[in-house]
């Protein structure tokens, strides 16, 4: 699982990204949507407890993933549906924070809002090698603006109960990808990429498309708190 979203489909040489589909086809059945995001909620409760107990398991996630929105050209729901999405994320971060707990495995668990990206928006927890570790993503942003609570508010949750952080949205190229790709590094630049390298030196083209909003229960993270560090990955080679 990757926290951010990363899509590593090749560009032609002089196109333009499109992040998000442009399709205005008007949604029909908004009655019917919501009803299908309340079964999604109910199923949404129960994390994976016994992928999240393998030796080898990083994390357990889970996205909204209802057509028409969420499918490989993503369309985003309009605000006040994506509130009630919202509301299923909080109410399961409840359900995941209980679960997680009788589990007796160190973990980090997060709800992660993107903007405008909505439909990306998921409920994850980390398996942790220690009590009290968290998990810390790259691509933290350097931007610094205030979580917009007044945009995303409703009266069924509460947002002020969580610690927000920012991160940027980003699409990537990986520098070992363009070999094989019909555009260059300079290309990238002149699309607005910048040039970056991770801890481990590996280096990569990456540009913004919005916010990812990491949030946590308040008091769930210290300033004593021990961080491990998420990186972007190069998909496998088939």
């Amino acid at each position: 699982m990757r926290v951010n979203i990363i899509i590593f489909a090749l560009k032609p040489k002089h196109s333009m990204y499109r992040p998000y589909n442009s399709d205005r086809k008007k949604i029909r059945g908004w009655k019917r949507r919501i009803r299908q995001v309340d079964g999604w909620g109910e199923r949404l409760k129960q994390p994976n407890l016994e992928w999240f107990k393998r030796e080898n398991a990083r994390h357990n996630y889970e996205r909204c993933n209802l057509s028409p929105f969420y499918r490989l050209d993503k369309r985003q729901p309009p605000l006040w549906f994506f509130k009630l999405i919202i509301a299923k994320f909080l109410i399961a971060y409840d359900e995941w924070e209980k679960a997680f707990d009788r589990l007796a495995l160190p973990y980090d668990l997060q709800v992660i809002i993107y903007d405008p990206a909505y439909i990306s928006s998921e409920i994850i927890s980390y398996r942790m090698k220690e009590k009290g570790e968290h998990m810390s993503v790259s691509w933290l942003s350097e931007l610094d603006k205030p979580f917009p609570y007044k945009k995303f508010e409703h009266p069924s949750y509460d947002l002020s109960q969580f610690d927000w952080r920012l991160a940027d949205e980003q699409h990537i190229h990986f520098e070992d990808e363009l070999e094989d790709a019909d555009f260059t590094a300079e290309d990238l630049l002149k699309d607005g990429y910048t040039k970056k390298t991770q801890g481990n030196g590996e280096v990569y083209y990456a540009i913004r498309l919005g916010d990812e909003w990491i949030g946590r229960r308040k008091g769930k993270l210290n300033a004593n708190s021990n961080s491990r560090i998420w990186s972007y990955q190069v998909p496998p080679t088939l």
